[in-house]
């Protein structure tokens, strides 16, 4: 099964919603392809939000994304910049993109998005054949330490996002509705994507739908060595210490 693919409301409002970066996600994988050097891969481009200011530092990268919507919205930003970057669109899971590369990074969660087991193993396998010898993978994994510890929140709508159209007088709204499985680690959310006129008169929505998986520490560090990978490290919201309890984001490193 391939990731979701992003279309619709929900693809054009991407980064009005999630284009931020309270954790400073950017710059940890703006640090780590300077770092390594050579060719780069990001998976799960998306609309560049982390490919663009690596291209910005001169480094060689590559965007692939399962979703039309955005990468038309990549290039656009890439022209808009007067940056130059190939972007493939093909599955994380069967990708091949005739060269190895010196680092694949997954930012944002996208890897998530592979809610089964053999698809995220067939991932990982698939990722490590893409890199060069010693080269060096990268991604980042949230965890819904809030609604895990909430279960009266479980299939209860709330308003996520609320911002304002730039340069109109348009607002949009995301509620979500969330409900999980603790056993199985497994988070069905429902988005509802809204855009109102200065009247409060919704002018288009759309209802979106989406299931992740979640990993401890420990079974993401066995699933990546079931794959092949060596030398597994995981941090805590992108510094250098330890992934504990109390940490939002995983940053996950391995090596071929």
């Amino acid at each position: 099964m391939s990731a979701k693919k992003y279309n619709g409301l929900e693809a054009e409002l991407y980064d009005l919603f999630r284009g931020s970066d309270d954790f400073d996600e950017i710059g940890y994988y703006v640090d780590l392809a300077l770092n390594k050097g050579g060719d780069c891969l990001d998976v799960g481009c998306g609309t560049g939000r982390v490919l663009i200011p690596i291209a910005q530092e001169g480094v060689e990268i590559t965007g692939l994304d399962n979703s039309t919507a955005m990468l038309n919205e990549c290039r656009k930003r890439l022209s808009n910049e007067g940056i130059k970057a190939d972007l493939i669109e093909q599955d994380m899971t069967s990708f091949n993109c005739g060269r190895n590369f010196d680092l694949i990074i997954i930012p944002g969660g996208s890897f998530q998005l592979l809610d089964e087991r053999d698809d995220a193993l067939a991932a990982l396998r698939n990722l490590r054949d893409n890199l060069q010898p010693e080269g060096l993978f990268a991604m980042s994994l949230f965890m819904p330490f809030y609604e895990i510890s909430h279960e009266s929140l479980d299939g209860v709508w709330r308003l996520e996002k609320d911002e304002r159209i730039e340069g109109s007088d348009r607002r949009a709204l995301c509620h979500s509705c969330i409900d999980l499985d603790r056993c199985e680690n497994l988070m069905e959310v429902r988005h509802r994507f809204e855009v109102i006129n200065a009247k409060g008169i919704a002018e288009s929505s759309e209802i979106k739908f989406s299931r992740l998986r979640w990993y401890g520490k420990y079974e993401i560090q066995l699933l990546l060595e079931r794959a092949g990978f060596s030398s597994v490290t995981v941090s805590g919201d992108f510094e250098d210490d330890v992934f504990q309890d109390g940490h939002a984001v995983m940053s996950v490193c391995a090596v071929k």
